[in-house]
């Protein structure tokens, strides 16, 4: 019942621990990232019952996911709402910030679309986002704020770039699909460059939080850019994950 796609354990983990390691383990932002953690735990089974894992895993696991789907989901309830009432009442609006993406992504799990550009986004956005609540809830609203624009930018980037790979290669290729997604990520790693520049510029984040976004932007550009061959995906996996690694650490140390 544990998800199968390896990348999102990292785009839950590393915005959760950065955010816990700048707020500090206090009761709303732990029972938060409980819950976004109950609600990641109910997205396998939830594809099992669906009939998106195939027919007979539906049938041969179908009791299990079950029982899976309602005790993450209650888990997920009763932390979600313990936070709520944990939080400062003028912040509890930063919910929804990771809660609307989430429910895109159920909703394109659910008719089985979530390896879609806007699901794989969707996904990127509430796992980055989850990081508002959690430091808002310590007092950093700020902060969080420039986590989640961190992690969103390189998440989403990446998983363009990725495609990228992907088009290049697929069916023989699709070049139109190619340099529609090469420049989507562009368009994308552009705007988030210039917010945080805007950003630092009001005050309203350090200087230090934008240069931990330098890494991952420059990084997904190039990958984008010069894409290498499918057959190295792996390993760019994992310098995706090292990357994560290198924003997660500089955002700690601007904080």
């Amino acid at each position: 019942m544990l998800p199968r796609e390896h990348g999102a354990y990292g785009q839950l983990a590393f915005p959760l621990v950065t955010s816990l390691a700048v707020a500090g383990p206090s009761r709303p932002a732990l029972l938060t990232a409980t819950a976004v953690v109950a609600l990641f735990l109910a997205h396998e089974p939830t594809l099992v019952l669906f009939g998106h894992r195939g027919v007979r895993v539906r049938v041969a696991d179908r009791q299990r996911a079950w029982w899976w789907l309602t005790l993450m989901l209650i888990a997920a309830t009763a932390a979600g709402i313990l936070a709520l009432d944990a939080a400062p009442a003028s912040l509890r609006w930063t919910f929804l910030l990771p809660l609307v993406p989430a429910a895109w992504v159920a909703y394109v799990a659910i008719h089985g679309q979530e390896k879609t550009s806007a699901g794989e986004t969707a996904a990127a956005v509430a796992f980055a986002a989850a990081a508002v609540p959690i430091c808002a809830s310590a007092g950093s609203l700020a902060t969080g704020a420039a986590i989640a624009l961190a992690f969103a930018l390189l998440f989403v980037t990446a998983t363009l770039a990725v495609r990228v790979i992907v088009l290049r290669t697929r069916g023989g290729g699709d070049p139109r699909a190619v340099r529609r997604t090469r420049a989507a990520a562009f368009a994308i790693a552009g705007t988030g460059a210039l917010l945080a520049l805007a950003g630092a510029t009001d005050g309203l984040v350090t200087w230090g939080a934008v240069a931990a976004t330098l890494p991952g932007v420059l990084f997904v550009s190039s990958l984008a850019a010069f894409p290498p061959p499918a057959a190295r995906l792996k390993k760019v996996g994992w310098s995706l994950v090292a990357v994560s690694a290198i924003t997660a650490l500089l955002l700690i140390v601007a904080a």
